[in-house]
């Protein structure tokens, strides 16, 4: 068997290197295909999955989201039995820069950001420096990638909603959550630039276990029934697949466009493969006459085609990687799922694709070229 894989290593050296180097590069850009059109809906299902066991709840206006929530809903809320903490938030839509320059931005309750969502990973002097800076922000790890920013930046934002432009300090960021791209500071900061507003477009509830979450959403939903202003009450995961649905159809096309790139670079592939193979029939005819079995033909030709696929596969996916690194947070189009890098099992995916390609289009024409008779390959090389 050793002496098998150092004849096919030998083969890669010594042979058509021009064509082994455009055959790697081939599965290469095959493998950056197959990643980057991947990520969105490993991204989204993953988010989906993980709210599964949140035991948050997001309360907002049953009427429409724009009409908002009386702020006495806060406490009413905070004293139902098994609500462990509950956060007001508004939507500012700010833009940095640029109109180019926008990303979520909301405006958040400063006491409890850090009990409501525990595994965004907020440390507690962030969480600390928070309480204590009235223009205090906490930012996403995606956007200070994004634009640069560090932590105690000065940033000013112009909101799409409101006529004001406020300053903010950067005070600490974030990995967690369902979009580390988020820009999150002080309501009463909001409040106060708006005199005292009292807008709430979003009740987040964090419950005390996921059990207890549909019967407290009940309850809420129930207690502002025939009021002024109905609530509906979701789950943290109906309310962001409603966010998430919108890039499905968008995901969907760029699917369809990267797997029709990939079956044509695989089919390319193939044809190159084809070729080598039909060039080395005599090989072949040399080898079963020298007593080699057909199963150890095939391994050969097999350690080839993967040591060709692992080089292209690891190219690409190294390609890939870097490229979604460095488009963190910058295409707001595709929502959070360039904002967490290019997760293992997606290269992992990439690197079994490209060895699917690379074993199929070996193995497939080495069969066929050994099912011909010795004579008639001896006779067509010649």
């Amino acid at each position: 068997m050793f002496s098998l894989l150092s004849f096919a290593i030998a083969n890669l050296s010594r042979r058509n290197w021009r064509r082994t180097a455009l055959t790697i590069l081939a599965i290469a850009s095959a493998t950056v295909v197959f990643c980057f059109v991947m990520v969105l809906p490993y991204v989204t299902a993953q988010i989906a999955n993980q709210a599964d066991s949140s035991p948050r709840l997001v309360v907002v206006n049953k009427t429409a989201l724009r009409y908002g929530l009386p702020e006495s809903y806060y406490q009413k809320i905070a004293e139902i039995p098994d609500v462990v903490a509950v956060n007001r938030m508004v939507w500012f839509a700010g833009i940095y820069d640029s109109p180019a320059n926008q990303f979520a931005s909301v405006a958040i309750d400063v006491d409890n950001p850090d009990i409501i969502w525990p595994e965004y990973g907020i440390d507690h002097a962030a969480i600390a420096s928070f309480k204590q800076h009235r223009n205090g922000a906490l930012v996403g790890s995606a956007l200070l990638h994004r634009f640069g920013w560090h932590v105690g930046q000065n940033v000013v934002l112009k909101s799409q909603r409101y006529p004001l432009s406020l300053a903010f300090t950067i005070v600490g960021s974030y990995d967690g959550g369902p979009d580390p791209a988020v820009f999150m500071f002080r309501r009463d900061y909001l409040d106060e630039a708006l005199h005292n507003s009292g807008r709430v477009e979003f009740i987040w509830v964090r419950c005390s276990s996921s059990a207890a979450a549909p019967h407290i959403a009940d309850k809420i939903d129930t207690m502002f029934r025939n009021s002024g202003n109905e609530t509906e009450t979701d789950t943290e995961k109906a309310f962001l697949v409603t966010f998430l649905v919108r890039f499905q159809s968008l995901g969907r096309l760029i699917q369809a466009v990267g797997l029709c790139a990939v079956i044509a670079i695989g089919l390319a592939v193939l044809n190159g493969t084809a070729m080598t193979l039909r060039e080395r029939s005599m090989e072949i005819a040399v080898m079963r006459t020298l007593g080699f079995r057909g199963s150890q033909i095939l391994v050969s030709f097999g350690a080839e085609a993967i040591a060709v696929a692992l080089a292209g596969s690891i190219a690409g996916t190294a390609l890939a990687s870097v490229g979604v690194n460095i488009l963190r947070g910058a295409v707001p189009v595709l929502g959070p799922a360039l904002s967490f890098g290019m997760p293992v099992q997606v290269m992992i995916g990439g690197v079994a694709m490209a060895m699917l390609i690379a074993i199929a289009s070996a193995l497939g024409p080495a069969i066929a070229a050994m099912r011909a008779p010795v004579w008639q390959s001896m006779r067509q090389a010649a």
